[in-house]
């Protein structure tokens, strides 16, 4: 075994972080000088920095063992981190020593300097009908992620937000820093829709779970296992970045080590900007990922798009360093490309989870980025590109091929070939298949990522036609990268994919070449394949479990295999028995309409005309968000009540229960009052039953926290001249006869004012007769069954002299209040009966306190001065 030089000659200096990469059983060329050993931006600003200055690096080496026993005998590198399956280190030293000590070491391979991760936005409203999530919920209501945990990798979110209630794992991976950026992903991964139908996540019924991103590597493996993680989701960036590095190489490895386990990350923001080194500097609009990690192999990155399947200008664009398609694919989220990878990662948990109640086991992570990426939907330009990679993600069309067995694995050897063979129907639109294998990690800095190089290729024997992968070009000029893909033999990316559009019908093979097999052989593959039928239409949005806005613009959705190129589109509110136009000239291949529903509470349905074709979609509700408000909130019982909706009979009443809100009750009024001792939950939420189907839910509230007591949700006095003005507010007025002002007099309370006949919810009333010092009022309520219930005290000072002492005389230990006439700046002084100053405070407020422990039973004298001047003496009796 080589030697390593000690590492205990280094400078005394040393204490930077760094990370070390080894991959076992590799052995590569080392670079001839040390500099070139260097992360291409370090290589332009290693000048610029301060010898002494402290840093953290991405270190790799080609004999991990070695260099960790010589760290571990008596080096004051500090090893911070280690990633064990790549062989990854986060260790401590300086400049200085990295330049000096480091880098000439013979088994270092490639350095980089560890950066500060960047979360990449968040979406601003949520719209899963774009990913066809929607129809998953529809169509396919047991795979909602259930059994399946999902890290998000990041700062911590909130972990008592009711979306997660009874959801969370608490882990030692998580960050000790709250985030509402973690919060909000967590909620589009899995939200349980308890707030509100917009924190509803594709993978609504998995478990959350929080790790720091404070080390931009993977968590180590056993973590993994023992949380039962099979996604993480990575929604966050750092600069542009073009190059392979340690990190990336570890996240490879993390896949390799655990081949279930699927990493989705952000693409980045970065789209308008233009990298400034690597292969592509210089060329605008292209190859802008943010973060060397994301130039892994094994990962899904995700670009994001809008409601309508355009991709944003700032989406990141590809393609990878060395020309590999990047992004894998966009998703809906119109703000940044965050919330799009929790899309993905959400629906990624609900394919886990159908592959695993379908075959007994995990799947690996290679088939389920296979069958995400075949059945992504095309957009912008024809075919694969830079920008949106492979497709919008289609969540129904991914379950769809998971659950109808059209996917296959196998290995293949260097040289191999494995074939299989697929009928295409007749009348079918297109033929499309998806290759995708979890290639070995390459070494950091590699010139190519790729190691094991497989082939796809698709033959009709009948016709003698081969069909090879959609390839781009990617040289780096603008008008390359811009390029439609060519049928090719691909040589870098580890997904390969053929499409056919009106395939001949027949019998066709498919063939899985091993190419160039030099790593771990043979290697395991995944093919998910899929056709599409002619003459085909789906109604995509709203299907039965939707609801749409009512008087707001809403998109609807739908597939259409048929050539007909317009078609008539209407409305019915009364199951069809009369039909309302909506558009003469609706474009079919478009797949979206805009339309603004009527403004009622209604069910409804749709229909879609051309030629002697009509097709109706499920019945939906068309209702839009109320509110619901606490009326009281009692010792013994609560109110909620809500307006009265036209055209709706009744109500169905939410609690949340272990996980999600439940409906307890349904009832035509529009207030309940419920009795705490059997109503143990504080969430509550009503909707609207519209023809005996579910309309949008309120918002869920917490009734204790509304500002509202028992009956009175706000009593304030105020002083005005020479009277006190008093205003009450009601939570409701339901089982109330009457409101009485009282007042304290010295033999209690006497009432001032009865009102009867009550109506409206806000009350006020004005006394003219104020006594010196302290007005104390509250409002005596007597409802309908006899119980009287009373407001807290509310106070108002009124001061005949511009200072008022009290209590006084005041016992032993018991604060003393100073009320003042106005809020300028004085200065209290307490003295003795022999003119000790016992006590002095600067106050600057109408009411001050003055502590009284400590002194001895007696008189004393308090001075309060202003500007230097005396205002006023007050004598004060402690007993």
């Amino acid at each position: 075994m080589q030697s390593v030089p000690s590492i205990n000659s280094m400078s005394k200096r040393a204490a930077s972080l760094f990370l070390i990469f080894f991959i076992p059983g590799l052995i590569f060329s080392q670079p001839t000088e040390p500099l070139k050993k260097l992360s291409l931006p370090l290589q332009g600003k290693w000048k610029e920095r301060s010898g002494k200055e402290f840093s953290v690096f991405v270190v790799a080496v080609n004999n991990f063992p070695v260099f960790k026993k010589q760290i571990d005998s008596g080096s004051r590198i500090k090893i911070i981190y280690e990633y064990r399956n790549a062989n990854i280190f986060l260790i401590r030293t300086t400049w200085d020593e990295l330049i000096h000590n480091i880098l000439p070491q013979d088994q270092v391979l490639f350095v980089d300097e560890q950066r500060t991760p960047k979360e990449e936005l968040a979406v601003s409203d949520l719209d899963l009908s774009t990913d066809k999530v929607n129809l998953v919920f529809s169509r396919f209501p047991q795979y909602n992620g259930s059994g399946m945990v999902v890290s998000v990798k990041e700062n911590r979110p909130d972990t008592e937000d009711i979306d997660f209630h009874g959801r969370y794992l608490p882990t030692t991976l998580s960050s000790n820093i709250f985030s509402t950026h973690a919060t909000t992903m967590a909620t589009i991964i899995g939200g349980g829709g308890n707030t509100y139908y917009e924190g509803r996540g594709p993978a609504w019924g998995s478990t959350i779970s929080s790790s720091s991103f404070a080390v931009l590597l993977p968590d180590p493996d056993a973590s993994y296992q023992q949380y039962n993680i099979t996604v993480q989701n990575h929604s966050y960036g750092t600069s542009i970045e073009n190059f392979y590095g340690g990190d990336a190489a570890a996240y490879d490895a993390s896949v390799i080590a655990r081949p279930s386990l699927m990493h989705i990350f952000s693409a980045g923001n970065s789209g308008t900007q233009t990298s400034t080194s690597g292969p592509y500097a210089n060329v605008a609009g292209f190859a802008n990922i943010t973060g060397s990690f994301k130039m892994a192999k094994n990962i899904i990155t995700v670009g994001h798009m809008d409601s309508l399947g355009v991709v944003l200008p700032l989406s990141s664009r590809g393609p990878a360093y060395d020309g590999r398609i990047k992004p894998e694919l966009v998703a809906f989220a119109e703000d940044g490309s965050s919330g799009a990878a929790a899309i993905v990662s959400g629906i990624a948990l609900t394919l886990q989870q159908a592959y695993k109640a379908l075959h007994g086991a995990d799947p690996s992570s290679a088939l389920i980025k296979a069958i995400l990426l075949n059945s992504a939907d095309d957009v912008g330009s024809k075919g694969i590109d830079f920008i949106s990679g492979y497709g919008a993600a289609n969540a129904y069309k991914a379950m769809l091929e998971l659950t109808n067995a059209q996917h296959f694995s196998g290995s293949v050897a260097n040289g191999g070939n494995d074939a299989y063979n697929i009928a295409v129907p007749f009348n079918s639109r297109q033929l499309k298949i998806t290759l995708a294998w979890n290639d070995p990690p390459a070494i950091a800095n590699a010139n190519k990522a790729l190691r094991n190089d497989l082939d796809l290729e698709l033959s009709l024997a009948a016709t003698n036609e081969l069909w090879h992968p959609w390839v781009l070009s990617s040289l780096p000029q603008t008008d390359s990268l811009q390029l439609l893909p060519v049928r090719k033999r691909d040589s870098l990316n580890n997904v390969e994919q053929i499409s056919i559009d009106d395939p001949t019908p027949g019998n066709y093979q498919i063939n899985v070449k091993g190419y160039s097999i030099t790593a771990s052989p043979p290697q395991s593959y995944f093919v998910a394949y899929q056709m599409d039928t002619l003459d085909k239409f789906t109604w995509n949005y709203p299907t039965r479990s939707d609801n749409i806005f009512n008087g707001k613009s809403n998109i609807l959705r739908w597939e259409s295999t048929y050539k007909d190129s317009t078609a008539q589109l209407e409305f019915s509110l009364d199951n069809g028995n009369s039909w309302e136009l909506i558009d003469t000239s609706v474009i079919l291949a478009r797949g979206y309409y805009k339309w603004t529903p009527p403004d009622s509470f209604v069910t409804a349905i749709l229909r879609m005309n051309f030629g002697s074709q009509n097709f109706v979609s499920d019945t939906f509700t068309i209702s839009k968000r109320f509110d619901v408000f606490v009326g009281f909130n009692c010792p013994d019982s609560f109110m909620i009540f809500w307006n009265k909706i036209a055209g709706v009979n009744s109500y169905q009443i939410y609690s949340l229960g272990d996980k999600y809100m439940e409906p307890f009750l349904t009832t035509a009024d529009t207030a309940i009052v419920l009795g705490k001792q059997t109503n143990s939950s504080l969430h509550y939420a009503v909707a609207p039953l519209i023809n005996n189907k579910v309309g949008l839910r309120s918002y869920t509230y917490d009734y204790t926290t509304q500002g509202v007591g028992c009956y009175v949700r706000v009593l304030f006095g105020q002083l005005i001249n020479e009277s006190a003005r008093l205003d009450l507010e009601l939570g409701t007025i339901y089982n109330v006869r009457s409101i009485t002002w009282q007042k304290v007099m010295l033999n209690g309370y006497i009432s001032l004012q009865t009102i009867n006949g009550i109506s409206g919810l806000n009350f006020s009333y004005t006394d003219n007769s104020l006594t010196h010092g302290l007005n104390v009022y509250r409002v005596k309520i007597e409802l309908f069954d006899g119980r009287i219930v009373y407001s807290e005290n509310v106070t108002v000072y009124f001061a005949k002299e511009p200072y008022i002492l009290y209590p006084n005389p005041v016992p032993q230990d018991q604060q003393v209040t100073l009320i003042s006439t106005d809020a300028d700046v004085a200065q209290m002084q307490l003295f003795n009966t022999v003119g000790q100053k016992i006590f002095e405070k600067t106050f600057n407020d109408f009411i001050n306190t003055i502590p009284t422990n400590g002194l001895s039973k007696g008189i004393y004298f308090l001075r309060i001065v202003k500007d230097g001047q005396l205002q006023k003496a007050l004598k004060l009796i402690v007993y």
